[in-house]
Protein backbone atom coordinates (compact mmCIF):
# COMPACT_ATOMS: atom_id res chain seq x y z
CA UNK A 1 0.00 0.00 0.00
CA UNK A 2 2.77 2.55 0.50
CA UNK A 3 4.63 1.61 -2.73
CA UNK A 4 0.91 2.17 -4.39
CA UNK A 5 0.99 5.35 -2.55
CA UNK A 6 4.24 6.71 -3.30
CA UNK A 7 3.67 5.64 -7.18
CA UNK A 8 0.45 7.82 -6.60
CA UNK A 9 2.48 10.82 -5.09
CA UNK A 10 4.75 11.00 -7.99
CA UNK A 11 2.03 10.97 -10.34
CA UNK A 12 0.68 13.39 -8.98
CA UNK A 13 3.91 15.81 -8.44
CA UNK A 14 4.83 15.16 -12.48
CA UNK A 15 1.59 16.34 -13.52
CA UNK A 16 1.58 19.37 -11.30
CA UNK A 17 5.32 19.67 -12.76
CA UNK A 18 4.32 19.65 -16.19
CA UNK A 19 1.19 21.65 -15.76
CA UNK A 20 3.81 24.07 -14.42
CA UNK A 21 5.88 24.14 -17.07
CA UNK A 22 3.21 23.94 -19.54
CA UNK A 23 2.16 27.44 -17.89
CA UNK A 24 5.54 28.78 -18.24
CA UNK A 25 6.36 28.24 -21.52
CA UNK A 26 4.59 30.58 -24.31
CA UNK A 27 4.97 30.41 -27.73
CA UNK A 28 4.12 33.37 -29.71
CA UNK A 29 3.54 32.64 -33.74
CA UNK A 30 3.97 34.93 -36.37
CA UNK A 31 1.92 37.84 -36.81
CA UNK A 32 0.86 38.33 -33.39
CA UNK A 33 1.20 38.76 -30.07
CA UNK A 34 0.49 37.82 -26.65
CA UNK A 35 -0.82 40.46 -23.64
CA UNK A 36 0.46 38.70 -20.10
CA UNK A 37 -0.91 40.03 -17.00
CA UNK A 38 0.12 40.18 -13.88
CA UNK A 39 -3.25 39.83 -10.96
CA UNK A 40 -5.61 41.59 -13.48
CA UNK A 41 -3.00 44.19 -14.48
CA UNK A 42 -1.03 44.89 -18.54
CA UNK A 43 2.31 43.94 -18.22
CA UNK A 44 4.16 43.23 -21.52
CA UNK A 45 3.05 42.50 -24.63
CA UNK A 46 4.47 38.97 -26.14
CA UNK A 47 6.35 39.26 -29.74
CA UNK A 48 6.66 36.34 -32.11
CA UNK A 49 8.74 33.31 -30.79
CA UNK A 50 9.33 31.35 -27.48
CA UNK A 51 8.81 33.27 -24.03
CA UNK A 52 8.81 31.79 -20.58
CA UNK A 53 6.42 33.13 -17.48
CA UNK A 54 5.96 32.58 -13.77
CA UNK A 55 2.71 30.94 -13.44
CA UNK A 56 0.59 32.01 -10.87
CA UNK A 57 1.80 35.43 -10.67
CA UNK A 58 1.57 36.01 -14.68
CA UNK A 59 -0.64 34.78 -17.26
CA UNK A 60 -1.51 35.43 -20.69
CA UNK A 61 -5.12 37.73 -21.08
CA UNK A 62 -5.63 37.48 -24.89
CA UNK A 63 -4.20 36.71 -28.45
CA UNK A 64 -4.43 39.59 -30.71
CA UNK A 65 -3.51 39.03 -34.32
CA UNK A 66 -1.60 41.71 -36.16
CA UNK A 67 -2.42 40.49 -39.46
CA UNK A 68 -4.69 42.79 -42.17
CA UNK A 69 -8.57 41.41 -41.59
CA UNK A 70 -11.55 41.44 -43.86
CA UNK A 71 -14.87 42.39 -42.38
CA UNK A 72 -17.88 42.68 -44.71
CA UNK A 73 -20.24 44.70 -42.65
CA UNK A 74 -24.45 43.89 -42.82
CA UNK A 75 -26.01 45.73 -45.43
CA UNK A 76 -28.01 49.11 -43.82
CA UNK A 77 -30.70 51.34 -45.16
CA UNK A 78 -29.68 54.93 -45.54
CA UNK A 79 -31.78 58.09 -46.63
CA UNK A 80 -30.39 60.02 -49.34
CA UNK A 81 -30.63 64.58 -49.57
CA UNK A 82 -33.58 63.58 -51.70
CA UNK A 83 -35.58 61.50 -49.54
CA UNK A 84 -35.04 57.94 -51.20
CA UNK A 85 -34.00 55.05 -48.82
CA UNK A 86 -30.96 53.28 -50.59
CA UNK A 87 -30.10 49.88 -48.51
CA UNK A 88 -25.92 50.01 -48.81
CA UNK A 89 -23.33 47.32 -47.74
CA UNK A 90 -19.67 48.14 -46.50
CA UNK A 91 -16.25 45.53 -47.02
CA UNK A 92 -13.51 46.82 -44.34
CA UNK A 93 -9.73 46.11 -44.86
CA UNK A 94 -8.04 47.01 -41.17
CA UNK A 95 -5.18 45.62 -38.99
CA UNK A 96 -4.50 46.23 -35.32
CA UNK A 97 -1.80 48.82 -34.70
CA UNK A 98 -2.19 49.62 -30.66
CA UNK A 99 -2.31 46.14 -28.84
CA UNK A 100 -2.50 47.88 -25.36
CA UNK A 101 -5.62 50.10 -26.43
CA UNK A 102 -7.14 47.90 -28.82
CA UNK A 103 -7.64 45.46 -25.32
CA UNK A 104 -7.63 47.68 -22.78
CA UNK A 105 -9.25 50.99 -24.71
CA UNK A 106 -12.45 49.55 -25.78
CA UNK A 107 -15.03 46.83 -24.79
CA UNK A 108 -15.17 45.74 -28.53
CA UNK A 109 -12.85 48.29 -30.84
CA UNK A 110 -14.18 46.01 -33.88
CA UNK A 111 -17.88 46.83 -33.35
CA UNK A 112 -16.93 50.26 -32.33
CA UNK A 113 -15.21 50.60 -35.60
CA UNK A 114 -18.32 49.13 -37.45
CA UNK A 115 -20.74 51.51 -35.68
CA UNK A 116 -18.45 54.34 -36.34
CA UNK A 117 -18.58 53.68 -40.37
CA UNK A 118 -21.99 53.26 -40.56
CA UNK A 119 -23.03 56.61 -39.02
CA UNK A 120 -20.87 58.30 -40.86
CA UNK A 121 -21.98 56.91 -43.94
CA UNK A 122 -25.03 57.99 -43.21
CA UNK A 123 -24.08 61.58 -42.90
CA UNK A 124 -22.31 61.31 -46.42
CA UNK A 125 -25.29 59.48 -47.97
CA UNK A 126 -27.58 62.23 -46.11
CA UNK A 127 -25.47 65.13 -48.25
CA UNK A 128 -26.32 63.50 -51.72
CA UNK A 129 -28.71 63.20 -54.23
CA UNK A 130 -29.82 59.77 -55.30
CA UNK A 131 -27.89 60.30 -58.64
CA UNK A 132 -25.04 61.40 -56.77
CA UNK A 133 -24.83 58.84 -54.73
CA UNK A 134 -25.32 56.33 -57.78
CA UNK A 135 -22.42 57.78 -60.05
CA UNK A 136 -20.23 58.36 -57.02
CA UNK A 137 -19.19 55.36 -55.67
CA UNK A 138 -15.29 56.20 -55.24
CA UNK A 139 -15.93 59.62 -54.00
CA UNK A 140 -18.21 58.25 -50.92
CA UNK A 141 -15.41 55.61 -50.55
CA UNK A 142 -12.54 58.16 -50.15
CA UNK A 143 -14.76 60.70 -47.81
CA UNK A 144 -15.73 58.18 -45.53
CA UNK A 145 -12.50 56.64 -45.13
CA UNK A 146 -11.36 60.01 -44.15
CA UNK A 147 -13.86 60.24 -41.91
CA UNK A 148 -13.44 57.12 -39.65
CA UNK A 149 -9.48 56.53 -40.00
CA UNK A 150 -8.95 58.90 -37.03
CA UNK A 151 -11.52 57.49 -35.05
CA UNK A 152 -10.29 54.44 -34.98
CA UNK A 153 -7.10 55.16 -34.42
CA UNK A 154 -8.25 55.29 -30.76
CA UNK A 155 -9.30 52.18 -30.68
CA UNK A 156 -5.71 51.16 -31.54
CA UNK A 157 -6.81 50.17 -35.20
CA UNK A 158 -6.02 51.22 -38.72
CA UNK A 159 -8.19 50.73 -41.76
CA UNK A 160 -6.70 49.83 -44.51
CA UNK A 161 -9.31 50.30 -46.79
CA UNK A 162 -13.22 50.78 -47.01
CA UNK A 163 -15.78 49.85 -49.80
CA UNK A 164 -19.33 50.53 -50.45
CA UNK A 165 -21.10 47.60 -51.83
CA UNK A 166 -24.28 47.12 -53.82
CA UNK A 167 -26.66 49.89 -53.69
CA UNK A 168 -30.03 48.84 -53.92
CA UNK A 169 -32.89 51.06 -54.93
CA UNK A 170 -36.89 50.06 -54.40
CA UNK A 171 -38.55 48.80 -57.95
CA UNK A 172 -40.72 51.79 -57.95
CA UNK A 173 -37.22 54.36 -58.00
CA UNK A 174 -35.64 52.47 -60.52
CA UNK A 175 -38.89 52.82 -63.00
CA UNK A 176 -39.13 56.52 -62.23
CA UNK A 177 -35.36 57.08 -62.26
CA UNK A 178 -36.00 55.38 -65.85
CA UNK A 179 -38.56 57.39 -67.04
CA UNK A 180 -36.79 60.33 -65.84
CA UNK A 181 -33.81 59.59 -67.63
CA UNK A 182 -35.93 58.48 -71.35
CA UNK A 183 -37.60 62.29 -70.46
CA UNK A 184 -33.98 63.79 -69.77
CA UNK A 185 -32.65 61.84 -73.46
CA UNK A 186 -35.34 63.41 -75.26
CA UNK A 187 -35.13 66.97 -74.23
CA UNK A 188 -31.14 66.59 -74.74
CA UNK A 189 -32.13 64.82 -78.61
CA UNK A 190 -34.75 67.97 -79.11
CA UNK A 191 -32.12 69.88 -77.63
CA UNK A 192 -29.40 68.78 -80.13
CA UNK A 193 -31.00 68.75 -82.91
CA UNK A 194 -33.00 72.21 -82.24
CA UNK A 195 -28.70 73.49 -82.67
CA UNK A 196 -28.43 71.30 -85.33
CA UNK A 197 -31.05 73.14 -87.20
CA UNK A 198 -30.07 76.51 -85.74
CA UNK A 199 -26.70 76.24 -86.94
CA UNK A 200 -27.21 75.06 -90.12
CA UNK A 201 -29.66 78.11 -90.53
CA UNK A 202 -26.62 80.16 -89.68
CA UNK A 203 -24.56 78.80 -91.68
CA UNK A 204 -26.45 78.74 -94.78
CA UNK A 205 -27.49 82.44 -93.73
CA UNK A 206 -23.62 83.47 -93.91
CA UNK A 207 -22.93 80.96 -97.09
CA UNK A 208 -25.29 83.45 -98.98
CA UNK A 209 -24.13 86.30 -97.72
CA UNK A 210 -20.89 85.45 -98.66
CA UNK A 211 -21.37 84.21 -102.11
CA UNK A 212 -23.84 87.38 -102.45
CA UNK A 213 -20.82 89.97 -101.50
CA UNK A 214 -18.55 88.14 -103.69
CA UNK A 215 -20.90 88.22 -106.23
CA UNK A 216 -21.09 92.02 -105.78
CA UNK A 217 -17.29 92.21 -105.80
CA UNK A 218 -17.28 90.30 -108.89
CA UNK A 219 -19.84 92.74 -110.57
CA UNK A 220 -18.01 95.54 -109.19
CA UNK A 221 -14.56 94.31 -110.83
CA UNK A 222 -16.28 93.51 -113.60
CA UNK A 223 -18.10 96.99 -114.13
CA UNK A 224 -14.15 98.56 -113.45
CA UNK A 225 -12.51 96.20 -115.73
CA UNK A 226 -15.32 97.34 -118.66
CA UNK A 227 -14.85 100.72 -118.39
CA UNK A 228 -11.38 100.54 -118.11
CA UNK A 229 -11.42 98.78 -121.37
CA UNK A 230 -14.44 100.76 -122.92
CA UNK A 231 -11.82 104.29 -121.94
CA UNK A 232 -8.72 102.34 -123.38
CA UNK A 233 -10.68 101.90 -126.45
CA UNK A 234 -12.30 105.12 -126.73
CA UNK A 235 -8.59 106.28 -126.30
CA UNK A 236 -7.41 103.79 -129.10
CA UNK A 237 -10.53 104.92 -131.54
CA UNK A 238 -9.40 108.99 -130.54
CA UNK A 239 -5.82 108.59 -131.07
CA UNK A 240 -6.19 106.19 -134.53
CA UNK A 241 -9.23 108.85 -135.39
CA UNK A 242 -6.37 111.91 -134.79
CA UNK A 243 -3.72 109.74 -136.63
CA UNK A 244 -6.00 109.53 -139.82
CA UNK A 245 -7.11 112.82 -139.92
CA UNK A 246 -3.69 114.08 -139.52
CA UNK A 247 -2.30 111.32 -142.05
CA UNK A 248 -5.18 112.23 -144.74
CA UNK A 249 -4.31 116.29 -143.89
CA UNK A 250 -0.54 115.38 -144.48
CA UNK A 251 -1.85 114.03 -147.36
CA UNK A 252 -4.34 116.20 -148.80
CA UNK A 253 -1.78 119.17 -148.13
CA UNK A 254 1.01 117.09 -149.72
CA UNK A 255 -1.43 116.63 -153.03
CA UNK A 256 -2.72 120.29 -153.01
CA UNK A 257 1.46 121.04 -153.11
CA UNK A 258 1.98 118.69 -155.60
CA UNK A 259 -1.03 120.04 -157.85
CA UNK A 260 0.02 123.71 -157.39
CA UNK A 261 3.49 122.50 -158.21
CA UNK A 262 2.42 120.55 -161.36
CA UNK A 263 0.34 123.88 -162.44
CA UNK A 264 3.31 125.94 -161.89
CA UNK A 265 5.51 123.66 -163.94
CA UNK A 266 2.64 123.48 -166.63
CA UNK A 267 3.17 127.11 -167.35
CA UNK A 268 -1.02 127.20 -167.74
CA UNK A 269 -2.50 130.59 -168.02
CA UNK A 270 -5.27 132.15 -165.63
CA UNK A 271 -7.65 130.97 -168.59
CA UNK A 272 -6.71 127.82 -169.12
CA UNK A 273 -6.91 126.96 -165.21
CA UNK A 274 -10.81 128.55 -165.49
CA UNK A 275 -11.32 126.21 -168.21
CA UNK A 276 -10.13 123.45 -166.37
CA UNK A 277 -12.35 124.45 -163.54
CA UNK A 278 -15.32 125.07 -165.50
CA UNK A 279 -15.51 121.25 -166.71
CA UNK A 280 -14.56 119.98 -163.25
CA UNK A 281 -17.89 121.79 -162.31
CA UNK A 282 -19.76 120.08 -165.18
CA UNK A 283 -19.23 117.00 -164.39
CA UNK A 284 -19.60 117.52 -160.51
CA UNK A 285 -23.28 118.55 -161.31
CA UNK A 286 -24.17 115.90 -164.40
CA UNK A 287 -23.31 113.67 -161.36
CA UNK A 288 -26.14 112.67 -158.69
CA UNK A 289 -24.37 113.84 -155.85
CA UNK A 290 -25.49 117.07 -153.35
CA UNK A 291 -22.16 118.06 -153.48
CA UNK A 292 -22.19 122.07 -153.56
CA UNK A 293 -18.73 123.67 -154.32
CA UNK A 294 -17.95 127.34 -153.50
CA UNK A 295 -15.18 129.27 -154.99
CA UNK A 296 -12.12 129.38 -152.22
CA UNK A 297 -12.36 133.08 -152.57
CA UNK A 298 -16.03 134.36 -151.81
CA UNK A 299 -15.59 137.60 -153.48
CA UNK A 300 -15.27 135.48 -156.50
CA UNK A 301 -19.08 134.84 -155.81
CA UNK A 302 -19.93 138.13 -157.72
CA UNK A 303 -18.23 136.89 -161.03
CA UNK A 304 -21.02 134.66 -161.39
CA UNK A 305 -23.72 135.83 -163.52
CA UNK A 306 -26.39 134.27 -161.36
CA UNK A 307 -24.76 135.14 -158.19
CA UNK A 308 -24.22 138.65 -159.43
CA UNK A 309 -28.04 138.97 -160.61
CA UNK A 310 -29.22 137.62 -157.60
CA UNK A 311 -27.38 140.08 -154.99
CA UNK A 312 -28.84 143.29 -157.24
CA UNK A 313 -32.58 141.56 -156.79
CA UNK A 314 -31.58 141.16 -152.65
CA UNK A 315 -30.08 144.39 -152.74
CA UNK A 316 -33.26 146.51 -154.44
Amino acid sequence: MVLIGSIIFLVIVLVFILVIISKMVIVVQQGEVKVVESFGKYVKTLEPGLHFLVPILYNVRSRVSLKQTPLEIQPQSVITKDNVIVEIDEAIKYHVTDVRAFVYDNEDSVTSMIQDCQSNLRGIIGKMDLNEVLNGTEEINVALFQSVKDITAGYGLSIDRINIGEIKVSAEIINSMNKLITASRDKQSSITISEGRKQSVILESEAKASEMEIDAEARAKQTKVDAEARAERTRIDAEAEAEKIRVITEAEKKRIMELNQAIKESNLDDAAIAYLGIEAFQKIVESDTNTVILPSNMTELGNIPIAKELWKTTKK
